[in-house]
């Protein structure tokens, strides 16, 4: 586990370079990451961030897939 890895949203938009409104876009498609709360706080642990990336190439695997 990666202990200098920031689990909030600002960080996960930052490592997978997406716009905060992308991020609950995603979110409010059902599409988004798993999801924690501290207090108040949203956190995004790292296997749920790889979980999250596996299902996107999964998909986009299965699209292309599907075009040919």
């Amino acid at each position: 586990m990666n202990t200098d890895r920031d689990p909030s949203i600002h960080g996960f938009c930052l490592r997978q370079k997406i716009s905060r409104s992308s991020y609950y876009n995603l979110v409010a498609e059902g599409t988004g990451p798993r999801e924690y709360r501290v207090g108040k706080l949203v956190r995004i642990s790292e296997e749920a961030e790889a979980e999250w990336v596996r299902q996107r190439e999964a998909e986009h695997a299965a699209r292309v897939v599907e075009a040919a």
